[in-house]
């Protein structure tokens, strides 16, 4: 113990007696039994889903009316789009190395 970030190893070990793990209900066993005492804490409101899908939707909306994101090949500095990008506000990429083809 002490101030310094030190990690150490350790042995999980953790065994269910074979009692125990087959009388262990499965995954949509526990839902079914969530769904007959009324917990929803696994379960997303109808509130809840709607508006997650206008978010999904407004992000949507805003890709189709953008053109394509430019592409380009590995092992080049991409397109003059991402230059171009940074040039609207003055800027300008760090690391510029001169090995190394643009893209388009």
């Amino acid at each position: 113990m002490g101030t310094g970030l030190t990690i150490e190893p350790d042995e999980l070990r953790y065994r269910h007696d074979p009692e125990a793990a087959a009388a262990a209900p499965e995954a949509y066993e526990r839902l079914i039994n969530n769904v007959l005492e009324g917990d929803q804490t696994n379960f997303t409101h109808w509130s809840e889903l709607s508006a997650s899908w206008h978010f999904i939707d407004a992000i949507q909306a805003a890709w189709s009316q953008e053109p394509n994101m430019p592409t380009y090949p590995a092992a080049t500095m991409g397109p003059q789009a991402a230059f171009d990008l940074l040039a609207r506000d003055g800027r300008e990429w760090f690391w510029q190395p001169h090995r190394v083809q643009m893209a388009d």
